[in-house]
């Protein structure tokens, strides 16, 4: 028992690390088995289990997004797998070690592969002893503080008439007093949202000694989050609750309401349908003053979005949705998945089963049009300044910060630098002679490996490395520029072989150059490059010099582009899971067109900072990008090969 007692201790003092951090994670593969080659499906897992690092392999099944389909000669196989993370060692650089080394395996394939994030965690652990509870969305409407004020205005209502029986009102019982819980919509004592306007207080409603306060909540300290709750002027920084008993007292003798209230928002960081739109955490509030939350809490999500918690939304809270999504002109809704079938990756499960009926709780939700904390005048007050870095009421997307992935890399931005990257650049002048170097032999490995007679027009470095607005996140963008037609006359046929070869290229290598990965690309001398840093590794001069110029970033039009196209490839992805590969390849080259000129046109309007060329780099950084290139390669491969 000593020894269990300790270990114990030991789990709760890494809870309690800030610096700890989780050293397995889990990610999926879709592989192509031959029946023929190697062994059984069992003994191809046994194969990959007995892999370094990896701890276990499961299938993931059809029901739960996988792929298992017998195609005749081979098995189409989607795996799960947990693998353990050395310290020293990256998930992206172990994730394509250990595919490498399935691909070695006789008769196996990799086609994709992808990290398998987990859910955020809704509520934080913080060690024995310091667990809060938190009420979710729906659990506030069956507290006792909720039926007793119920049970309280059911008296009012119904008792100490001048009757003593018959007509209304009249005398009842007490003794009969029902045990009032809320109803659900539609429910005899329910509350429909079309309703939610009689009872819901505004904020002219709002007395002149209450306040609204919108504070960080630090509590979640992987993603941006927002508290918002009600107080008394000069005690901004306490919120009222629901179990001051003295104060309601008080009040109620005044014929005052009892005045309390909190909503929390988070916004989710991770994948999935929903990445980057606000979510409502949890909420409590007085009967008719949690709408007015839901207002403030809607437009300080701003073009971010907020929509309902995902693991729990009570009936009366889904009233609330309902009657954003139908009764309020000024807020639009915006769908976050294609089909019911998908309901439930964006809302709990009871509600998801219900399909078509509970498409308001599939949404995101934009306030347009008004503006509740400018109604509320100096009855608002921001806390949060300080971190916001703003002084007026704008919505949280106006700060220039973009996170993706883990939310305490606070590098992750397109802002500017100083001055270039030193590590690469000697005085903002020229490349450094050993940097030069490598790229020289990068670009003579790859042309030498394709085994052709091509005349190399002249090598370049562009992108954000040779600019004022790298991060530790650029890439190095290493161009190699031909002339097409010396190649083959059919011009378009030979940009998709080069496309093909270096998207191979850099799919299998991880060439660091200064802490940087390299990213090859093969360019017709002819295609006009848009971009305001260029420099010619081949002369050693730059073609177009950067200029360093402080951006000015439109983040929520950026963060749009970036989700919409998102969504699309989630949907190409899909297209191919299901084993359509054809429309796949159809819909992957529109999808890459359409990439392509979103980007372009950017480029040309905008410049860099542009919102699509911003969406651009979101989208690179996301994976998104390197899984449209995949699935195309991958179902062009699949057509020509199925009846092999």
């Amino acid at each position: 028992m000593r020894k269990e007692l300790q270990r114990f201790k030991s789990f709760l003092q890494e809870a309690k690390d800030p610096s700890y951090q989780q050293d397995t994670f889990y990610f999926t593969i879709l592989i192509s088995m031959h029946k023929d080659i190697g062994g059984s499906r069992d003994e191809t897992k046994n194969d990959i289990r007995a892999l370094p690092e990896i701890l276990t392999v499961t299938l993931v099944e059809p029901e739960k997004g996988g792929v298992q389909r017998d195609l005749g000669t081979k098995y189409l196989s989607t795996l799960k797998i947990h693998t353990r993370k050395p310290k020293d060692i990256s998930k992206e650089v172990l994730m394509k070690r250990v595919v490498g080394n399935i691909n070695n395996l006789r008769g196996v394939s990799v086609l994709r592969y992808k990290e398998r994030k987990p859910k955020q965690r809704q509520k934080a652990f913080h060690g024995a002893g310091s667990y809060v509870k938190r009420m979710s969305e729906g659990e506030y409407y069956q507290t006792a503080q909720h039926k007793a004020e119920l049970k309280k205005d059911f008296k009012a209502l119904t008792s100490g008439g001048p009757q003593k029986k018959g007509g209304a009102p009249y005398n009842r019982d007490n003794d009969s007093d029902p045990d009032w819980e809320s109803a659900p919509p539609g429910a005899p004592g329910g509350l429909e949202e079309t309703q939610l306007e009689e009872v819901m207080k505004t904020a002219a409603d709002l007395p002149e000694d209450i306040v609204i306060v919108v504070d960080r909540d630090r509590s979640l300290a992987r993603s941006p989050a927002y508290q918002i709750y009600y107080a008394r002027k000069g005690e901004e920084d306490r919120p009222l609750k629901a179990g001051d008993l003295d104060r309601a007292e008080r009040e109620a003798a005044e014929g005052r309401d009892s005045i309390y209230g909190v909503i929390k928002i988070g916004r989710h960081v991770g994948a999935g349908p929903y990445r980057d739109t606000y979510l409502v955490t949890s909420v409590n509030a007085a009967d008719g003053y949690g709408p007015l939350l839901y207002d403030v809490a809607l437009e300080l999500a701003g073009k971010d979005g907020l929509k309902p918690d995902v693991d729990s939304v009570s009936d009366e809270a889904s009233a609330v949705w309902k009657h954003y999504d139908t009764q309020r002109p000024d807020v639009e809704g915006s769908f976050l998945v294609d089909a019911e079938y998908e309901y439930e990756d964006v809302m709990p499960p009871r509600h998801a089963a219900k399909g078509s009926r509970s498409d308001h709780l599939a949404k995101s939700y934009y306030m347009v049009g008004s503006s509740p904390m400018a109604e509320l005048g100096d009855q608002l007050l921001r806390l949060d300044q300080s971190d916001a870095g703003n002084n007026d009421y704008g919505p949280l997307y106006e700060e220039i910060l973009i996170t993706l992935g883990d939310a305490n890399d606070d590098l992750k931005t397109f802002g500017t630098q100083e001055e270039l990257n030193q590590k690469i650049w000697k005085e903002d002048k020229h490349i450094h002679r050993g940097v030069k170097g490598a790229l020289m032999d990068i670009v003579e490995e790859f042309m030498e490996g394709l085994d052709l007679d091509i005349d190399i027009k002249d090598v370049i470095l562009t992108g954000s490395l040779a600019n004022y607005n790298w991060s530790k996140f650029s890439d190095v963008d290493l161009h190699i520029l031909i002339d097409f037609a010396d190649v083959n006359e059919n011009e378009e046929m030979v940009k998709k072989f080069f496309d093909a070869v270096r998207s191979n290229w850099n799919k299998l290598h991880n060439i660091m150059v200064k802490g940087h990965e390299v990213e090859l690309y093969v360019q017709d001398e002819q295609e006009p490059h848009v971009s305001t840093g260029v420099y010619s590794l081949s002369n050693d001069r730059w073609l177009v010099k950067p200029n360093r110029t402080e951006p000015t970033i439109d983040r929520a039009t950026a963060l749009k582009k970036m989700k919409s196209f998102a969504r699309e490839v989630d949907k190409l992805s899909s297209i191919y899971d299901n084993g359509n590969y054809e429309s796949a390849f159809a819909y992957a080259e529109r999808l890459k067109d359409k990439l392509k000129q979103m980007r372009r046109g950017g480029l040309e309007t905008g410049g860099i900072y542009s919102p699509e060329n911003i969406a651009f780099k979101m989208l690179r950084r996301s994976g998104d990008i390197e899984q449209l290139f995949s699935i195309y390669t991958q179902a062009y491969d699949q057509i020509y090969s199925l009846d092999q």
